[in-house]
This record gives C-alpha cells, sequence and structure tokens, in this order.
C-alpha cells in the first residue's frame, strides 16, 4: 500500500513539473504555436494540448528564440472555440506530434514562427532538412548579419579600392 502511494506521489510530483517548467517566453511560444495551428484552414476542429516533449529558448540580440516540441489531440469542439475550458480532449481523437519555432521580441512582439503538426503516425519519421532550415530562419528573423563573427571572416586583408 505504502508503495503505491509512494509511486502516486512521485507521479503527481512530475505532472506538476511538467507544467511548471516551462518558462514565461516558453509558455508565450507555445501560446503562438496553438494559435497558428487553430488559423490553419484544414483544422477543423479544435485541438488541445496534451504534453510538452521538449522546450528551450535562447536569447538573441534582437529577443528570444524559443523550440518547442508538443502534442496535442482532437476535443469535441470547433476550431473556433479552442480556448474555452469546457473543450475536452476525445478518447479516440486524432493526435498531433507537433514543432513549433518561434522567435519573440523583448516586448513579447513575433519576430517570425513556424508551426509544423503532421498527424502522429506520419511524424514518426525524423526532422526533415527542410523543417530544420526553416526554425533556423526563424531564429535569425529580427538579428543584424553583421553582428555574427564566422570564421574566416577577417583571416584575408582587404586592399583599398584604387585611386
Amino acid at each position: 500500500m505504502w508503495r503505491l502511494l509512494s509511486l502516486l506521489a512521485l507521479w503527481l510530483g512530475t505532472v506538476a513539473l511538467s507544467r511548471a517548467e516551462l518558462t514565461t517566453a516558453q509558455r508565450q511560444g507555445l501560446q503562438v504555436a496553438l494559435e497558428e495551428f487553430h488559423k490553419h484552414p484544414r483544422v477543423q476542429w479544435a485541438f488541445q494540448k496534451t504534453s510538452v516533449d521538449s522546450a528551450m529558448d535562447m536569447p538573441f540580440p534582437a529577443g528570444t528564440f524559443v523550440r518547442l516540441e508538443f502534442r496535442l489531440q482532437q476535443t469535441s469542439c470547433w476550431k473556433r472555440d479552442w480556448k474555452k475550458a469546457e473543450c475536452k480532449v476525445k478518447p479516440n481523437g486524432r493526435k498531433r506530434k507537433c514543432l513549433a519555432c518561434v522567435k519573440l521580441d523583448p516586448e513579447s512582439k513575433v519576430l517570425g514562427r513556424v508551426v509544423h503538426c503532421p498527424v502522429e503516425a506520419q511524424a514518426q519519421r525524423e526532422l526533415t532538412e527542410h523543417q530544420q532550415a526553416q526554425c533556423n530562419r526563424v531564429q535569425q528573423a529580427g538579428e543584424d548579419p553583421q553582428s555574427y563573427y564566422f570564421p574566416g571572416q577577417f583571416a584575408f586583408f582587404k586592399a583599398p579600392p584604387p585611386s
């Protein structure tokens, strides 16, 4: 009996930890991703986040880049009602595995975003180079291209133009 109670307590602790572990930027990025997903014309039903598999954010001079991998499941509500609390997940509803890359400026304005949510059965394939390239473009959104140092950038002397 004590063993079951201790396992239950550990599980509840990890559930509470998983909800509390998202930073402010990650929560904002998730909100932007959910809004973008529900704007898609082919989506008819509301979906609800069931889990966050990975979340990271990186500060940049122009703002914060957020990369999220999360899962969605279909609810019984239409997509226009996706924010309503009474929208419950359908037990046999469609499932999606999402990748979202969002760049937020210091005032939380969206500088760039990419949201890719294939049906979970299709998501078994690895992240494609195209999706990674899209995330990289979002990551560089709003940045000054002159602010980065590239190896070899200063290796050659540039002669002044002839007078």
